[in-house]
């Protein structure tokens, strides 16, 4: 049989004491591994406090990152309405019937347990591991577990770990009173929270930020494979910069910066564009990844404070071009192309002779790429931007 741990909760937000708890369980139990499953609309929380289901999501993912004993689970997020552990525990036992399912709670919670939904099904369809929380005695604890021994006949286990008094809700009052609270949660939700003014964090406005500032920026809010295909971007377009003869540290910030927008859903990205007037064609709103390029350079502008247009417009146009590009949008197009984390098959023209092209030709390798994409898109079925296709026929006119 698997043996597999539940952490669920609000996690508004996820901080160090949940992934405490999660790996002392994981280790005294011998679990196969962890799954943290947020909840949509817990019945017992007021949901007015409680932020998007896309930044919990990312904060528990950022949290866990590298760490293959843990998994996030969207299990209670797709569901509609509120959401009952009974409902997804009965729902889980019946789909894995080979599987043994450890939900881990804290004292806090297992005092509470009785007053949850059908507490009876929880009991039988699961293994209760408790951590002593909150301002539960030892004393009280114990005999709160004797209680649903007796009378429920649930299986409970302690798990062995101190009584640290960390709390989300203590955390979103630390950071509405302005008090430090980063060692509270992992330095990448800490961080996640400052960027997006979570919780009411408040953050002064400054002038230009340094590499540094951005890439700390960054490694907040994209996982690890979009992060490097980041830099990969910035790598590409700095040395494209240098072969022809274009200001590198425009190139690098527009490298850095051409996927700002796009850790966000097609939800989010969406209402964004709606919010800030960001005009839409009906190709972009029927296929929201083409979005993250318009919308990125509003979010370099805002969260980066990038005003150089110049740098904004090459993140604006390196996902369809455009006619008469500039060379710095050119560069930006095709390092997204080609950059070194890049090995998927092409046609008509190969990766490697694109990257070849690219450093002699810019020219040549751009209308190659056009050439591919808009071959690729018409093969599979799927609509083409009007603009990608303004660009393909005009440098191929050219």
């Amino acid at each position: 049989m698997k043996r597999i741990g539940i952490m669920g909760g609000t996690f508004n937000p996820i901080h160090s004491v949940h992934l405490i708890m999660a790996q002392v369980a994981y280790h005294q139990f011998h679990l196969d591994k962890v799954l943290f499953m947020p909840s949509k609309h817990p019945p017992h929380k007021d949901n007015s406090v409680i932020i998007s289901d896309e930044h919990r999501t990312r904060m528990i993912q950022l949290a866990i990152d590298g760490n293959s004993n843990f998994e996030f689970s969207d299990l209670e997020l797709k569901r509609e309405g509120t959401t009952y552990t009974s409902d997804t525990l009965t729902y889980l036992t019946e789909k894995n019937p080979d599987t043994e399912y450890y939900f881990i709670i804290g004292g806090d919670s297992l005092e509470q347990l009785e007053n949850w939904h059908k507490p009876e099904v929880i009991f039988e369809k699961c293994h209760i591991l408790a951590a002593r929380r909150g301002q539960l005695s030892k004393k009280d604890f114990k005999n709160k577990i004797k209680y649903y021994q007796e009378k429920y006949h649930a299986d409970i286990k302690l798990i062995e770990m101190e009584n640290i008094h960390i709390s989300s809700e203590g955390i979103r009052k630390h950071i509405k009173k302005g008090q430090p609270y980063s060692y509270y949660c992992p330095d990448k939700v800490s961080k996640y929270i400052a960027y997006h003014g979570l919780y009411g964090f408040r953050r002064e406005k400054r002038g230009e930020l340094s590499m540094q500032e951005i890439h700390s920026r960054m490694k907040c809010i994209f996982r690890p494979k979009r992060y490097m295909h980041i830099l990969g971007v910035q790598y590409t377009a700095t040395a494209l910069a240098m072969a022809h003869g274009v200001d590198i540290k425009k190139a690098e910030l527009a490298g850095v910066l051409h996927d700002c927008a796009k850790y966000m859903t097609d939800r989010e990205q969406l209402a964004m564009c709606e919010v800030n007037s960001i005009s839409l064609t009906e190709v972009e709103r029927e296929n929201p990844a083409l979005i993250h390029a318009k919308l990125g350079a509003y979010v370099a502008q805002k969260k980066y404070n990038i005003e150089d247009e110049e740098i904004l417009s090459a993140i604006r146009y390196h996902t369809t071009g455009r006619k008469n590009m500039t060379l710095l949008e050119k560069i930006v197009y095709i390092a997204d192309y080609i950059e070194p984390n890049r090995s998927f098959d092409s046609e008509p023209y190969s990766l490697l002779d694109i990257r070849k092209e690219a450093y002699t030709d810019i020219d040549k390798a751009l209308l190659m790429i056009l050439e591919n994409s808009v071959s690729h898109l018409q093969n599979s079925g799927k609509a083409v931007d009007e603009l990608t296709l303004l660009t393909y026929e005009y440098y191929r006119n050219k």
